[in-house]
């Protein structure tokens, strides 16, 4: 986690765990990487039959147990090779991606953004 960042407006915490991304209706999972109030970054196999610069979110909110939609825009995406080919003779590749947050319900907004703020506060007092 990095406060000193003037990019930053909120915390920003490391989070194994999963979300659902859906494209063209078809809701595909995704690993999530870190999280924040405003954004999400995460990591999954890249389809670029499936890109899309803005996508809907399904997040499980950490500590919570609840899961909010939103709306966002990827904001970077780098990939890398995977190894392996696709039956078309094209690369297998892995991409992480940033996202920011468009759109959520307010109450939503104001969940992932206490739960974030809530780990990040408790890792700073223990030392992580």
């Amino acid at each position: 986690m990095r406060y000193d960042d003037p990019r930053r407006l909120f915390p920003r915490i490391a989070l194994p765990g999963l979300c659902g991304v859906v494209n063209q209706g078809e809701l595909r999972h995704a690993s999530v990487v870190d999280l924040s109030a405003s954004g999400i970054r995460l990591e999954r196999p890249f389809d670029p039959a499936q890109a899309r610069r803005t996508v809907q979110l399904e997040i499980e909110v950490p500590d919570v147990d609840e899961v909010i939609w939103a709306t966002g825009h990827v904001t970077f995406a780098h990939l890398r090779p995977m190894g392996g080919v696709h039956e078309n003779g094209q690369p297998r590749l892995w991409c992480r991606a940033g996202i920011a947050l468009d759109n959520a319900s307010g109450r939503d907004l104001r969940m992932l953004r206490d739960a974030v703020v809530g780990i990040a506060a408790l890792r700073l007092a223990r030392g992580r």
